[in-house]
């Protein structure tokens, strides 16, 4: 379960400040019968084993799928990226940081975008954590595609990360920008790092909070980005009821354009636990809505700022389901991951936006997935294709599930 994952990460916040960003609630048409998407592969680490957690993390861009698994090897984690081919998906590189030591747990989060990859570790407590986080400042690492191969070009920290800031707990990157989380930082009010790439390499450009963030605010946790704008999840704001920041690369710089919040979450509700970025869409999480039943809220930039457009659930989502912990988005398209659906064999659920709003378009789940393998705790989207991670599957070795959509 996510919370658990993130263990003492999450801390009760003292406050609720008022919501900055318009909140038109629309609730989205459900299915009777949910179609059930065409898997079209099932992934794994040419050398994953047994409690590896391969699938804790999955990015993908055009033809390319990453997959984290930071248990892997004593802890020290891998990533492994894999390419459509005309003979199908097949694994292209297994990736570790150059300087990467046991319970770094590299592969705790991933992002990809053309042909860069970037990959956090942490250095927190193997998933789902228990006992709360050891100290460690955290490190992301860069990789670009070349000719002989992906090969690291960059090690990123935080310009004042220090110990317990838990930099590369989420990672995202969009074009020459990537976005780094450190929830731990400042006493768990949280701090998401710009980096860009420049001529010199990849460079801080800006670090970010709320506008409102305090103390076990836990800002950062979940990080997303699309172009010129960056979204940051603060789900300990409020007494847990959450929040989500926009922000925008001005002339002036990365400057905060909207405090997002649900129509209907309330304390306790974990919304901005996951978020979701693509053009003009936002999607924000809150996998602790209703009793654990949970919800995704999309969120629509019109004219000078963002409303919410569609207020999403499963249509067999019940109390318990989670649906909210993990969120993608790519055009018109969503997609939710709900891990503890079934006795957490879970699901993910695809949204497509059409003429009269958001509807959803299919029900997925692993064609081996079995009761508490959690299919569904990652999710990710790019055009047609859509990949879930599935961590706890064959004893904790995990797998990862490609699908069209």
């Amino acid at each position: 379960m996510r919370r658990a994952r993130l263990g003492g990460l999450l801390a009760i916040a003292a406050t609720s400040l008022p919501l900055l960003a318009g909140t038109t609630a629309v609730a989205a048409s459900q299915r009777t019968t949910p179609t059930i998407g065409k898997q079209a592969a099932e992934l794994m680490g040419s050398d994953t084993v047994a409690l590896d957690y391969f699938g804790v993390s999955v990015a993908t861009s055009g033809t390319t799928v990453v997959v984290g698994a930071p248990n892997h090897a004593k802890d020290v984690g891998r990533a492994y990226v894999f390419t459509n081919t005309a003979a199908g998906w097949k694994q292209a590189a297994e990736l570790k940081g150059s300087d990467t030591v046991g319970g770094d747990y590299f592969g705790y989060s991933v992002a990809v975008s053309g042909t860069t990859v970037v990959v956090g570790a942490p250095g927190v407590v193997a998933v789902p954590a228990e006992n709360g986080l050891p100290a460690s400042p955290g490190r992301a690492y860069v990789f670009t595609k070349t000719a002989v191969g992906w090969t690291q070009v960059a090690e990123l920290k935080g310009s004042d990360t220090v110990t317990n800031d838990n930099f590369g707990v989420s990672v995202a990157t969009s074009g020459t920008t990537a976005v780094v989380g450190a929830p731990g930082h400042a006493s768990f009010a949280g701090r998401a790092y710009v980096f860009a790439k420049t001529a010199a390499g990849w460079t801080q450009v800006a670090e970010l909070k709320g506008s409102d963030t305090v103390s076990n605010d836990n800002f950062g946790v979940s990080v997303a980005t699309s172009g010129t704008t960056a979204v940051v999840g603060a789900p300990g704001h409020g007494g847990f009821a959450g929040r989500a920041y926009v922000f925008t690369d001005r002339a002036a710089g990365w400057k905060q354009a909207a405090e997002l919040k649900g129509s209907d979450t309330v304390s306790n509700d974990n919304f901005g636990l996951s978020v979701a970025t693509s053009h003009t869409t936002v999607v924000v999480g809150a996998y602790d809505h209703a009793s654990s039943g949970g919800r995704a809220y999309v969120f629509t930039k019109q004219g000078g700022g963002w409303k919410q457009a569609a207020d999403l659930k499963g249509s067999d989502t019940i109390v318990g389901d989670g649906f909210g912990i993990s969120v993608a988005a790519s055009g018109t398209t969503v997609v939710v991951g709900a891990s503890a659906h079934a006795n957490s064999a879970g699901r993910a659920y695809v949204f497509t936006r059409t003429a009269t709003g958001w509807k959803q378009a299919a029900e997925l789940k692993g064609s081996d997935t079995v009761a508490a393998d959690f299919f569904g705790y990652s999710v990710a989207t790019s055009g047609t294709t859509v990949v879930v991670g599935a961590y706890a599957h064959a004893s904790f070795a995990g797998r990862a599930y490609l699908f069209d959509v």
